[in-house]
């Protein structure tokens, strides 16, 4: 790529600066292709609330053989990650609104008329580098945008590992703000981490959040339990391979 790559202006949205408490904002999600399916019990997918299969074949997708973390991957897995917070209800209202925002615009700029080049982090990271718009306070930045849901991956990841050990009847609000205290928290200021911090401490028990995804059925809950540890394991991985990828570009600390 060079630095006469098109720049265009068309669809460019605009979003606040971090994860705030808010109304949730609608938005179409991109569509991928997925790998095979892993059932314990026969069950109807499409009408799942949330299906961590799909956020396993989007991060899989997303880490492709070309070494590309691929875009529309990490933004399917990554809208039905979503889908999860939203069910959790005002708890997580602070995650589920900022982080929907922030996937439109990504998907924005993907159907844009600079689309392909953001067809990858990698390539996203190269064009708008090269063409000065990274810290471009008159466009929101594609990579800017990605690095703030690559923070709350960390979070969302750690959350899910600590749901899936619980017990049954164990309440999830202590562990749950320790799980943001090492993780968002650090990037949040002082009042805002202080009041996400008290706002976690009311989380339900396990059982209640898993009732509220499943619907009650036990044929749900066996097929997410299954997936939960793959699902754990490709998000890790993903984040893993972002952390590299800014650190090498040094833009971990974009403002």
């Amino acid at each position: 790529m060079s630095g006469s790559l098109p720049v265009t202006d068309k669809q460019q949205p605009t979003e606040t600066s971090a994860l705030n408490p808010g109304r949730m904002e609608g938005a179409t999600a991109a569509t991928c292709g997925s790998e095979d399916r892993l059932y314990t019990e026969p069950i109807n997918t499409e009408e799942l609330a949330f299906d961590l299969q799909t956020v396993i074949d989007g991060f899989t997708e997303c880490k492709k053989d070309d070494g590309q973390l691929h875009m529309d991957g990490y933004l399917r897995a990554y809208s039905e990650i979503n889908k999860f917070f939203q069910i959790l209800g005002t708890v997580f209202n602070f995650v589920a609104s900022d982080v929907q925002k922030k996937i439109t615009i990504l998907q924005c700029y993907r159907k844009g008329g600079a689309g392909d080049y953001y067809y990858s982090i990698q390539s996203m990271i190269e064009y708008e580098r090269e063409n000065n718009l990274i810290s471009n306070k008159d466009r929101q930045s594609g990579a800017r945008t990605l690095l703030r849901l690559h923070r709350a991956l960390e979070f969302i990841t750690g959350f899910l590992s600590e749901l899936h050990k619980a017990p049954d009847d164990s309440g999830l609000g202590s562990v749950t703000s320790e799980v943001y205290s090492r993780t968002l928290a650090k990037f949040h200021g002082w009042v805002l981490a202080k009041t996400v911090g008290a706002v976690l401490l009311m989380m339900p028990t396990k059982q209640t959040i898993v009732e509220r995804i499943t619907g009650g059925i036990e044929a749900v809950r066996v097929h997410n339990e299954s997936l939960m540890p793959k699902a754990i394991d490709v998000m890790n991985s993903v984040y893993n391979l972002t952390q590299k990828l800014y650190e090498d570009y040094e833009i971990l600390d974009l403002p």
